[in-house]
């Protein structure tokens, strides 16, 4: 609370209950609570939309407002001529209606009068704790789970923790944009960095989920470029030939545990493209890609498990999904639904840039962190499992809040970089 020990009582809750909401996202058998502290920001939306009608509005005329207005549309088609519209009406309520409209209107109307480096902060610091939290929970499972005798990097560990992995990656950018306030560290810092990162590393390898690791190294390395921290860049490459080395020379440094190593050197285990999970998806999209089926993983299902008689070169005879959130787009609305899903991709890739482009200091590593979270938690990850929607509301409503922030806000430094 030292951050914000001179902000005003309104600033403070509203900062508060934001950034609660955004610790406890990922928290599970809280709901209850979760729903509490959603309450209070909707009232609180409520109360400001009422109030300033006209200035709250001016938040929504950007073009990444209007790419979710016209994925909501293009969700509205898939309904329309969906082979099942009471399965699709049912499907958008949690994701869409309760998830990605719910956090990316109210989150910013209720950060609307805030300062941008005060949003910035929040981000921070909802970020960092969200992130310690996950891992600490995790420790105490893990603890538990080994009184019970269920060892990690297991089979049955990894039904348990494989979701926690998507918490993982949402809130893992902020340990390297934290680290990037800084130009110089000393040693009690670089101890403290080095075994939150190698904690981390353990539990999302522990996962097991591959399509994590990917997004992981990915935008480890956009993080590292664009901050230029050459020094922690070379250690991630060091670190990764020797984890490579580990996995596959196997017979010689039985250092890697065996489930944990096979994970590592299989590339495609559900051989994606060759009738498994993004193939079949794609002969189903083939067959009606301008119109679509409609929308919804269960009406998904229901038509792959109706149609996997007719196609006997299907791996799967019972449908798990097309393990990627633009084919899952293009099925449901077709072409309409495709263009949807990549407009509101690219406008939050955009906005990103922008924010990280014209800002620097705190600001820049909060935009950072948004854009480095939304690319590794859905779209990187999205292109070989099914990501979810939901939590992409939050990372758009803190952008169009940002945003608004520093159009408001006209706090310019010498060099013309709004701090």
């Amino acid at each position: 609370m030292m951050l914000f020990k001179d902000y005003s009582k309104k600033s403070l809750w509203n900062l508060s209950i934001i950034g609660l909401y955004i610790i406890l996202i990922y928290l599970p058998d809280i709901t209850r609570y979760k729903n509490i502290v959603m309450g209070l920001i909707g009232a609180t939306a409520l109360w400001y939309l009422v109030r300033d009608f006209k200035t709250i509005c001016k938040i929504f005329k950007n073009n990444l407002a209007f790419s979710l207005l016209f994925l909501l549309l293009t969700i509205g088609y898939s309904i329309l001529i969906s082979v099942d519209p009471s399965i699709s009406i049912k499907e958008i309520n949690k994701p869409i209606l309760n998830g990605l409209l719910l956090f990316a209107v109210t989150f910013p109307i209720v950060l609307y009068k805030e300062k941008p480096t005060d949003i910035a902060k929040m981000v921070m610091v909802a970020f960092a704790i969200g992130l310690l939290v996950t891992m600490a929970k995790e420790l105490v499972q893990y603890y538990l789970e080994y009184q019970k005798g269920i060892w990690p990097f297991t089979i049955k560990s990894q039904l348990i923790h494989r979701e926690i992995s998507y918490a993982l990656l949402f809130f893992f950018p902020i340990i390297l944009s934290i680290w990037s306030l800084k130009k110089h560290h000393n040693i009690i810092e670089w101890i403290i960095f080095s075994f939150i990162t190698l904690t981390f590393i353990v539990f999302i390898f522990a996962t097991l989920a591959r399509g994590a690791w990917v997004s992981l190294i990915i935008i480890t390395l956009f993080i590292l470029l664009l901050n230029r921290q050459w020094l922690v860049l070379l250690l991630s490459l060091i670190f990764s030939l020797l984890l490579l080395i580990s996995a596959t020379q196997y017979s010689y440094f039985k250092i890697i545990p065996g489930y944990l190593q096979n994970k590592l050197t299989q590339i495609d285990s559900g051989k994606r493209f060759e009738g498994g999970t993004q193939g079949s998806a794609l002969d189903l999209i083939f067959e009606q890609p301008i119109k679509g089926y409609g929308y919804g993983n269960q009406l998904y299902h229901n038509v792959y498990n109706e149609r996997v008689k007719d196609h006997k070169s299907w791996i799967f005879k019972k449908s798990i999904g097309p393990h990627n959130v633009f084919l899952a787009f293009w099925f449901a609305g077709g072409i309409l639904g495709l263009i949807g899903i990549l407009y509101f991709c690219s406008s939050i890739i955009a906005q990103g840039i922008q924010l990280i482009r014209k800002n620097s200091g705190i600001i820049r590593q909060a935009a950072l962190v948004l854009l480095m979270s939304f690319l590794g938690v859905y779209v990187l990850r999205g292109l070989f499992e099914n990501a979810y929607i939901n939590q992409v509301g939050i990372l758009v409503g803190l952008m169009l809040a940002l945003r608004h922030a520093l159009l408001n806000n006209q706090s310019v430094t010498p060099s013309g970089k709004q701090q």
